[in-house]
């Protein structure tokens, strides 16, 4: 069983939507983005445009979709999806629930209506070396008048808080005393998965419930419940609410790991996902797609699926 990891927002960088081949199924999925867009994709991809949500989010979804296309054009195709954050929007489209345009005119609708709830003082910050409970409390001593959340467990000792700025400079004043090691503001400038974003969750609910969505034709595994979202119904709702709840990818991983997986691939870019598994299963093959050039990553996610 080989399983796809779809990242999150953070894993963006300057210039991974030009680092995909030139081949016709990559060309051809820029393409159909730009259509729905109005507007080139390939202009998103520069260090200036990523940091707008907007422009990140639907950067990332593009290079999901074509990451994925281009592997299964190579006869690589996973028998699993799970995405974190934004990364489950190309994750449905993988699983077959989700179209391209339906995914894309979603994925504008959450980033907008993020962007625009939380212009400016919010974000995620990372808390390394502690485990939840020590960091609840953390956040408990924080927390201010509702500033400051638990957004994601990513692995054991690494716990992502949503909030604002001030919250941050709380936290970082307080964080020895409840065992953290580092923490690290991340790339993202919003105060996704929490409560903050129920507006958020709505407006991509309407935005869904006017598309047309398909029954998964591959397993979809939530990073929200940490199961498998069997019908359409379910995938949809866990792309509306996905952006107002805590992320568990430690307990989906987990739960990739019973289903019996023997090999995974996390498409691009980056390579924080595949770290994330591969420290917490590391008898599990991962492979990174950009750990090497396209043309190598190809031949060895080809060998990879092989295994499985």
């Amino acid at each position: 069983m080989i399983a796809f990891l779809y990242p999150g927002q953070g894993s963006q960088r300057a210039g991974m939507i030009a680092a995909l081949p030139r081949v016709p199924v990559v060309t051809d999925t820029l393409d159909e983005v730009a259509l729905v867009l109005g507007h080139d994709v390939r202009e998103f991809d520069t260090a200036e445009a990523l940091t707008d949500t907007v422009a990140a989010q639907l950067a990332l979804f593009t290079v999901g979709v074509a990451s994925t296309r281009l592997l299964a054009d190579n006869g690589v195709r996973p028998d699993a999806v799970v995405g974190h954050s934004i990364g489950a929007f190309p994750a449905a489209v993988a699983a077959g629930v989700l179209s391209l345009e339906a995914g894309v005119a979603a994925v504008r609708v959450r980033a907008e209506a993020m962007r625009d709830l939380y212009p400016a003082g919010f974000g995620l910050l990372a808390v390394i070396g502690a485990r939840l409970p020590d960091v609840r409390r953390l956040v408990t001593a924080a927390e201010r008048r509702a500033d400051l959340f638990v957004a994601m467990e990513n692995s054991e000792d690494q716990i992502v808080l949503a909030g604002s700025d001030a919250a941050f400079e709380r936290v970082a004043a307080l964080a020895a005393g409840f065992g953290v090691r580092e923490v690290r503001r991340l790339d993202v400038a919003v105060p996704s998965h929490c409560r903050l974003m129920s507006p958020v969750a709505d407006a991509v609910r309407k935005q869904l419930g006017s598309r047309p969505a398909r029954r998964p034709a591959i397993r979809y595994v939530s990073a929200l419940s940490a199961r498998s979202a069997a019908t359409t119904d379910a995938v949809v709702d866990d792309l509306a609410q996905g952006v107002a709840q805590m992320v568990r990818w430690r307990d989906a991983t987990d739960l990739l790991a019973e289903l019996g997986t023997t090999a995974v691939v996390q498409v691009s870019p980056g390579r924080a996902t595949a770290a994330l598994f591969a420290a917490d299963h590391p008898e599990i093959p991962v492979l990174a797609m950009d750990d090497a050039p396209w043309a190598d990553s190809i031949v060895r996610a080809s060998a990879v699926a092989s295994r499985a």
